[in-house]
């Protein structure tokens, strides 16, 4: 199975930097189903290269090349979690350079959505409530519609993540500081911060 290269683009830093070069090769296994190889290159340390092959579901059967792979990189750019930065075209022999931004354009808009309707969804959790009651700024991790971040109580300049899988399950942890619980819990700390 020889994939075969899409597109290329670079993904620059909220600073203005340059950090990664991302290489995305395909493969078509089935008329609903692609494989795509990721390539990412730092452009900071020669030795930093990751490899990562995916495997996406086409929501139709397949019309042609062009559509599928507009469709996953549509849905690639739709979570935050896929890119280390803004993603900026630099080469393909499939699609011009004025589609990638309508591509990329469109991905930020399904992930608008898909926020909104989580932030709908877990604006009743009792953690987010008193995430917002304490100015934490809770908002939609991306990844899931049960994931959310927060800024650490801690007062360091990171987030801490929060599961609204439930009413009844209240987790948080923040892999920083080491330390996770419930509501309760998260009370405790924040009033002895």
């Amino acid at each position: 199975m020889e994939h075969k290269l899409f597109v290329t683009f670079n993904q620059e830093h909220f600073m203005g930097f340059t950090c990664f070069e991302t290489s995305i090769f395909y493969h078509f296994i089935s008329k609903t189903e692609l494989s795509i190889l990721r390539i990412d290159v730092s452009l900071f340390s020669s030795g930093d290269r990751k490899e990562k092959t995916i495997v996406f579901q086409l929501t139709d059967s397949l019309k042609d090349e062009i559509s599928g792979l507009k469709e996953f990189l549509t849905d690639f750019f739709s979570y935050s979690g896929n890119l280390h930065g803004s993603p900026w075209f630099l080469e393909s022999e499939m699609i011009s350079e004025n589609d990638f931004n309508l591509i990329r354009k469109r991905g930020s808009e399904k992930m608008k959505e898909r926020n909104n309707k989580i932030k709908e969804i877990g604006q009743n959790h009792p953690l987010i409530i008193y995430c917002f009651e304490q100015k934490l700024y809770p908002e939609p991790e991306g990844n899931s519609p049960h994931s959310w971040k927060a800024n650490c109580p801690s007062g360091h300049q990171h987030h801490f993540m929060i599961s609204t899988s439930s009413p009844e399950s209240h987790s948080w942890g923040c892999g920083y500081c080491k330390k996770k619980g419930g509501l309760i819990e998260l009370k405790q700390w924040v009033e002895h911060k």
